[in-house]
């Protein structure tokens, strides 16, 4: 009997795992109004910048092991001590096979102050990062988004993402905000792994209207209602700096059972009840 009953604790387990291993981790779309990283970090090498540059590297992958891919024409971005794989590349199709990433990573038009719509208007990029998105389940992290209709297949924007009132500063048409350090980060930031950075002369080129972008429908189904930063508040009062319609791996992204791993699982502890009743004899 106690031959039985280790079997069964063996068919158990295994049946358990099999279950478990099926999790997924919904796709994320995060909008970042900074060029810390492309800019300020690699090019000018301020230092405030390459400490946020790690935490975002360290957010993105969480401890999932993969690398990053750095898309985008700033060669040399690195991990800055994060301890995180960075692949730099020119454009989407140059990164191969894109499941094999933690994330994607769009730098900005030269590192610096717009975003670079050209990378995702090339060829086969947008199919490729759609399948990312929504089959590989990944994240895709977009430096100074402006709210371009380029990535509204991603981000459900409607071609109003730049309007005024819905986005700010450089790219966009709302005027009257253009380079601050005064972007706070907020509990769900540091709950994603960033803290408070140091003013960097200009961390800050973009704001996104929380109430706007809250209410769209991205590819991942839901608004982007997490704020990782709050925008400077004495310019754009209500808007985000880094806005996100999901969390981090960091911080612990939604790990749901895919549907067909949950139907296994019932299957087998429904198969599991005849063993329990001989456990209960022996």
């Amino acid at each position: 009997m106690k031959v039985l009953k280790l079997g069964c604790l063996f068919v158990l387990a295994l049946v358990l795992s099999s279950g478990i291993a099926g999790v997924a981790k919904a796709q994320t779309v995060i909008l970042e109004g900074s060029d810390a990283i492309g800019f300020h970090c690699q090019q000018e090498a301020e230092a405030g910048a390459c400490v946020y540059t790690a935490q975002a590297w360290k957010a993105l992958d969480g401890s999932s092991g993969k690398p990053i891919a750095v898309i985008g024409d700033v060669p040399g971005i690195s991990s800055q001590g994060s301890g995180v794989t960075i692949d730099d590349f020119v454009s989407v199709a140059a990164a191969g096979t894109l499941s094999q990433y933690a994330a994607l990573y769009f730098v900005a038009t030269g590192g610096c102050c717009t975003e670079n719509d050209s990378l995702i208007t090339a060829a086969g990029a947008q199919a490729a990062v759609t399948s990312y998105l929504t089959g590989d389940k990944g994240t895709v992290m977009i430096e100074n988004y402006i709210g371009g209709s380029a990535w509204d297949f991603a981000v459900g924007a409607g071609g109003l993402g730049n309007a005024d009132g819905n986005s700010k500063g450089y790219g966009t048409a709302a005027g009257g905000f253009s380079c601050t350090d005064g972007e706070t980060v907020t509990a769900t930031g540091l709950t994603n792994g960033f803290t408070q950075p140091p003013p960097i002369s200009c961390w800050e080129h973009q704001a996104y209207n929380t109430a706007f972008f809250s209410g769209l429908t991205s590819i991942n189904g839901s608004g982007f209602s997490l704020s990782f930063f709050n925008a400077d508040a004495t310019q754009a009062p209500g808007y985000s700096a880094l806005l996100s319609d999901g969390v981090t791996l960091t911080g612990g992204g939604p790990s749901v059972p895919e549907p067909s791993s949950l139907v296994l699982l019932m299957a087998s502890l429904v198969a599991l009840l005849p063993l329990k009743k001989l456990l209960a004899r022996a």
